[in-house]
């Protein structure tokens, strides 16, 4: 099987640090080195809105898109093979209303830390503050262990059902607050859910440690990168 083209993955960009006079987009510079590590053309994801706020700790701002700026998004992801939602202190409508586009059309997507918050929330759920520090350890050290299911696609993958990750979260999701999704793993300190899944979906995932930053998990995007590549494969 030969792949004639690399599959373009767009990572969602989220609002940067607030200045008197610029606003700047970001993304995870660690997730883009690791899509093009494992063949995939990389894009920056931009919001369609005319209006944003610039919130912090998981708030998120109460503009509603347009049909209009719905429709820009539809268009823009039609154009992708895949999306990363990634982590941050910010989220935003826009999130979410890409992450029910990508569900909608089967577009694989990826949701890392408060990406997996967005891809609750886009199916109705909720997520609330964390009470345990031990979630809230910055840097890219080892803080607890995480229990997978067996019957998953993260353990399809990582071939393991016990893991150690990193965990740099303020907020967290516990089994009440999902809807619809697969609950594949969680932590066993305090049965918070530490990653999800859609089944009859090509790759719906959404994960609250980050993988980018541990070597160990760089099968997951090499099977994201795959999934996402399909249709080329002749």
């Amino acid at each position: 099987m030969t792949k004639l083209n690399k599959p373009i993955i767009g990572i969602v960009s989220k609002p940067s640090i607030e200045t008197d006079m610029w606003h700047y987009m970001e993304v995870v510079d660690n997730i883009r080195y690791v899509l093009v590590k494992n063949g995939a053309l990389v894009v920056g994801l931009l919001p369609t809105d005319k209006k944003l706020d610039f919130k912090i700790n998981e708030e998120i701002d109460n503009y509603i898109l347009t049909n209009e700026e719905k429709e820009d998004l539809e268009n823009i992801l039609s154009k992708l093979d895949g999306v990363i939602l990634e982590g941050g202190l910010v989220s935003n409508q826009y999130e979410e209303e890409i992450a029910r586009i990508c569900i909608k059309r089967d577009i694989p997507i990826l949701g890392i830390c408060s990406g997996f918050n967005n891809l609750i929330r886009a199916l109705g759920g909720d997520i609330h503050i964390d009470s345990n520090i031990f979630h809230n350890q910055f840097g890219s050290k080892i803080a607890h262990e995480v229990d997978l299911i067996e019957n998953s696609k993260l353990f399809s993958i990582l071939k393991s059902k016990k893991l150690l990750v990193n965990s740099i979260h303020t907020c967290v999701a516990i089994e009440e607050d999902i809807k619809e999704y697969k609950i594949v793993a969680k932590c066993p300190l305090d049965n918070t859910v530490e990653a999800i899944e859609l089944e009859n979906k090509r790759f719906v995932m959404g994960i609250k440690w980050h993988p980018e930053l541990m070597q160990s998990m760089n099968l997951i995007f090499e099977k994201f990168v795959e999934e996402c590549g399909k249709k080329y494969d002749i």
